[in-house]
């Protein structure tokens, strides 16, 4: 939370005109002093108190102190969301932030230009009017009705009892009349208004790859308010773009002093093709002297030397991730991308990996007549700790491989190790991880064509510190035999298999006692379920290594559904996980 809004913004306000009172009902503000029967406190160690509890457990106390109040209503108005090309939407939204105490609170904000461009384009339909209710004329009943119909007349007559009349029926109900929209002029001004109360933003996401074309180009002055309201402060900037829209974007851009992390996804028409521009590497480059994390995806065919090549010196860059066709077709002259590296020898996270484009490239062709491999080759990173690597270029059958060995040798202090983009077989899984310093890896993710207890048993052996271990498996097994033929999932043969090899019960022998794994994930697709955990296998793991004390991360090793509240502990007043946030839709 920032503490900037404890005491500055008006919550009573903020509560009674935000128009999601029904849906998210919001209890009144404290006021500054505690609850009876609490001692007076010093704000500071409110804070202090309130950064101590867990989330979960803050609705508990939003009575107690105006400081959890704030805390709640920051996270749920924390993200906006301008993704819908529904008029009444767009202007409900608005409306609501034109109240300070809601528009201070957003910390996210997510724009689809396309979508308000619509919004605000859009005419409202020509509304019917409603016809008059009347009673419709009875249509006329076959023979056997009428007779059935005189004789239960008749009956009626000889008990006394007759039926009342049916109510008249309307053949169409009045409708609610709506409140006109505000015409397209208002609807920017009231846009424009909007980003003015923005300042407190520090995450920006700009998506405009949905769109029409060229021939639908946005004409209002959008991006230029938007860096005016949003730019004093803005942390991160994650930009998912057509690149031939590039430059209506970022010229306009103003300087941002604060900004740390810039993420870009670069689409390219097939049709189009981009030749290579100056657009990206000037607008990265304008935040040389902040930056600390960097992330370029591209989809499409794009030339990418030139980009690399233009690029300058990022003295604060901590984490790298390089998602691409890297190889001679589409980067033509390696030099760039490796001078680039070779000037960030302080990098601690990078992700590098290879995405197909134009063809289906089995060799990057970057490998010297002497072995050595022109983009990673004598390249040092020594404060490099964590690697995400994508295996989309196959292993070369019976040599070493020059590009993995290359990047295994990266930096010698790797503890972080995340293996992607191919399902490796168990003679793959040994190759890959005998080129990395495994022994001192702390944390490991693959994707496994099979999960079986030799899996398992090479990971203990190769990875004798790991502490986390999440595990991608296609098909779970009893054993891997020497032929590869059509398996089924056999979780219960893969644990009591697992089970037998690791521990002797009778002469109290565990294999994997000394192996330090405190966390584990498996996940798997499962038909007609989906992508999930395999609480089974995770349990497996669990029974013969005695130090598991953690499934994916959660700090427990029970299933969400089999978690319940322990005696005494009252239900939380507001299940924020449960609910969409107001603003985020």
């Amino acid at each position: 939370m920032d503490r900037r809004t404890s005491g500055s913004s008006s919550i009573s306000t903020t509560t009674s005109t935000s128009p999601f009172s029904a849906k998210f009902p919001s209890p009144a503000p404290p006021t500054s002093a505690p609850a009876p029967g609490l001692p007076p406190l010093p704000l500071e160690l409110w804070f202090h108190i309130a950064e101590l509890v867990p989330p979960p457990d803050l609705p508990k106390l939003i009575g107690v102190h105006r400081v959890f109040f704030e805390m709640i209503m920051s996270e749920l108005y924390s993200q906006l969301s301008f993704i819908s090309a529904d008029p009444r939407v767009v202007c409900e939204k608005l409306r609501s932030l034109q109240n300070p105490g809601l528009a201070e609170r957003v910390r996210v904000l997510t724009i689809w230009p396309s979508a308000v461009r619509d919004a605000i384009r859009a005419t409202e339909p020509e509304r019917l009017e409603p016809e008059r209710s009347q009673t419709p004329k009875p249509k006329p009943k076959p023979g056997h009705v009428r007779y059935l119909s005189k004789g239960r007349e008749y009956v009626e007559d000889l008990l006394g009892h007759h039926r009342s009349a049916s109510p008249p029926i309307s053949s169409s109900r009045p409708s609610t009349p709506k409140e006109p929209l505000p015409s397209p002029i208002e609807r920017v001004e009231l846009f424009k208004a909007a980003l003015r109360l923005l300042t407190r933003v520090d995450s920006l996401e700009l998506h405009w790859y949905l769109d029409k074309g060229g021939e639908h180009a946005w004409t209002f002055p959008l991006f230029p308010q938007i860096w005016r309201g949003v730019a004093p402060g803005l942390r991160k900037l994650t930009l998912d773009i057509q690149l031939f829209k590039m430059g209506d974007v970022v010229l306009s851009c103003i300087a941002l002093p604060r900004l740390e992390e810039l993420q870009l996804t670069l689409r390219c028409d097939a049709a189009r093709g981009h030749p290579g521009d100056t657009v990206v590497p000037y607008f990265v480059n304008k935040f040389a002297a902040t930056l600390r994390v960097l992330g370029i995806k591209t989809i499409g065919h794009q030339e990418l030397s030139q980009n690399f090549q233009l690029l300058g010196t990022f003295p604060r860059l901590r984490a790298l991730a390089v998602i691409m066709p890297l190889d001679a077709y589409h980067l033509r002259d390696p030099s760039g991308f490796r001078q680039f590296l070779v000037n960030h020898p302080r990098l601690g996270e990078l992700c590098v990996r290879y995405t197909r484009c134009c063809r289906d490239c089995v060799d990057d062709e970057f490998t010297t007549v002497y072995g050595k491999h022109r983009l990673y080759s004598d390249i040092s990173m020594p404060a490099l700790h964590s690697l995400e690597l994508g295996l989309h270029i196959p292993f070369p059958l019976g040599i070493a491989s020059s590009l993995y060995s290359s990047v295994a040798q990266l930096g010698s202090g790797l503890t972080s190790l995340t293996l992607k983009d191919r399902n490796l077989k168990l003679d793959e899984i040994k190759t890959v991880l005998r080129l990395f310093p495994s022994n001192r890896l702390k944390k490991l993710s693959l994707f496994a064509r099979l999960l079986s207890p030799q899996v398992i048993d090479f990971i203990a052996q190769a990875c004798p510190t790991l502490n986390s271990l999440s595990l991608d498996v296609e098909t779970v097994v009893k054993s891997e035999p020497s032929q590869f033929d059509l398996y089924h999932n056999d979780v219960d043969g893969f644990a009591q298999a697992l089970f037998n090899y690791a521990v002797d019960l009778d002469n109290d022998r565990w294999r994997y006692r000394t192996w330090t794994l405190s966390d584990v994930a498996v996940m798997r697709w499962e038909f007609q379920v989906g992508h999930q955990y395999n609480w089974a296998c995770m349990s497996a793991l669990a029974r013969v290594v005695p130090s598991v004390r953690s499934f994916a991360g959660r700090g427990h090793m029970e299933q969400e559904q089999d978690v319940v509240l322990k005696p005494g502990t009252q239900r939380l007043l507001v299940d924020l996980g449960g609910r969409t946030k107001p603003f985020d839709t």
